[in-house]
């Protein structure tokens, strides 16, 4: 008779654990908060849904259950902007939860150009970016249309969010119309929300090279961007000034590009 009742009881325990088993479990996803709620799919389990708990951080979060899509307000739940996130979902039954905007927490590239414009910085320019809407803090890359092709004049950090931010960098441009585009790299490596824009440059007059001082320097007539390239298309110097010091270069022919201007020398 006991142990009738013992195997009795074991059977119960057993099947006690596979119940909890089967209709007591978590999914956890992870990411980093750029002011966007998470949207889930919440199961229907008999007449209400299969979510019965969410947690932030290990806390529980303010969200309604009662629905088939449970809305996580990270912002509410105390979270800022780029705060990581582990996000734990508990559910009953078997059919799991799932985040319906998981893009929205990785590093992807949107943003709005307000405006570009170029202004005089000492004997120098800048160019002053207005940018916002950017949804996570990627880098911007600053392309300038030159020689019949476009190359990189700027990179800096974004720092990300809605508002509207200002952003300057040096920029030696050319005289007159300026073809420009801004673009940042999303999370997969690709390059995205390319923006392109036709802005006047307030300087006067063309730089141009005063003079050569083979294996010393080169001097120009005002600050720009140069690069000095070997018979082999190799850059040897290159950067932003109104003096290179070619001291380091071995004796040979070399190529230097400023400007929208290519020009031979030796060394």
């Amino acid at each position: 008779m006991v142990g009738r009742i013992l195997k009795s009881l074991l059977s119960l325990i057993i099947v006690s654990v596979s119940v909890i088993n089967l209709y007591a479990a978590e999914v956890e996803f992870s990411g980093t908060f750029y002011e966007q709620n998470a949207y889930i799919k919440n199961p229907t389990l008999g007449s209400g849904f299969c979510i019965s708990e969410v947690l932030v951080n290990g806390n529980k979060a303010k969200a309604e259950l009662n629905t088939g899509v449970v809305v996580v307000d990270f912002a509410a739940n105390g979270l800022k902007f780029c705060d990581k996130f582990d996000l734990v979902v508990k559910y009953n039954g078997d059919s799991k939860p799932e985040l319906i905007n998981p893009k929205a927490f990785v590093s992807s590239s949107t943003f709005d150009l307000v405006s570009a414009k170029i202004e005089p910085s000492g004997e120098a320019f800048d160019l002053v970016l207005a940018i916002k809407g950017e949804a996570a803090p990627l880098a911007f890359y600053v392309e300038l249309y030159k020689g019949d092709k476009w190359v990189v004049s700027g990179v800096f950090q974004g720092k990300g969010g809605s508002a509207e931010k200002t952003y300057t960098i040096p920029f030696p441009g050319l005289v007159g119309e300026n073809r420009i585009r801004v673009y940042q790299v999303d999370s997969d490596g690709m390059k995205e929300r390319e923006k392109e824009v036709t802005i006047m440059s307030p300087k006067s007059s063309a730089v141009v090279v005063k003079k050569i001082s083979s294996g010393r320097e080169i001097i120009f007539s005002g600050v720009t961007e140069y690069k000095i390239v070997d018979a082999d298309g190799n850059t040897k110097l290159h950067g932003m000034s109104d003096m290179i010091n070619i001291s380091s270069l071995p004796k040979g022919k070399y190529f230097l590009v400023y400007e929208d201007v290519y020009k031979k020398f030796k060394n």
